[in-house]
């Protein structure tokens, strides 16, 4: 292991700790240690267990899989610069967001947002899918997916225009 990857990991180690103390409520340090191996307040270790812990695991993780998808595509598509965002997933994603916005759902349902932007994301995957399937190269994917960017795009810029203006 080169000393880069070991002070990265130690940094990581210690992000992780530290993010455990940072939170609305005040916590010492000592209280939080405590807190983590079963001792002292209750109050304290219901903040540490059941908010701080499940956070830092789950940021721990999220930004885990981010390195790993952008690994993952820069293999499968031999370019140092392929990243989800080029693909067109997260612009469709996004698409999905502004037309739940743009159409009331949000008002009506507070998950309407984020579950348009999973069938964004959905929708954008399954396009690259099938391209995929049909033979498509690692070129051709990034070029689709770009369309596809760009194709997203545009339609939020339609459907932001088109929204009737709030300061009006």
């Amino acid at each position: 292991m080169s000393r880069l990857t070991l002070g990265l990991s130690l940094l990581a180690a210690v992000l992780f700790a530290l993010s455990g103390l940072v939170g609305t409520a005040a916590l010492p340090p000592g209280d939080a240690m405590a807190a983590l191996i079963g001792q002292g307040d209750e109050r304290v270790q219901a903040i540490v267990w059941e908010l701080r812990l499940p956070r830092a695991v789950a940021a721990f993780a999220v930004g885990a899989a981010l390195g790993l998808a952008g690994a993952a595509l820069q293999g499968l598509l031999q370019n140092p610069l392929a990243e989800p965002g080029v693909l067109g997933v997260s612009a469709f994603s996004a698409l999905g967001a502004v037309i739940a916005i743009f159409f009331g759902f949000a008002a009506v349902n507070s998950f309407a947002v984020p579950l348009a932007a999973i069938l964004g994301a959905g929708v954008a995957t399954l396009l690259l899918v099938f391209a995929a399937m049909r033979g498509a190269g690692s070129v051709t994917l990034l070029l689709i997916g770009i369309g596809i960017s760009s194709f997203a795009g545009a339609l939020m810029s339609l459907a932001l225009n088109m929204a009737p203006n709030p300061y009006s």
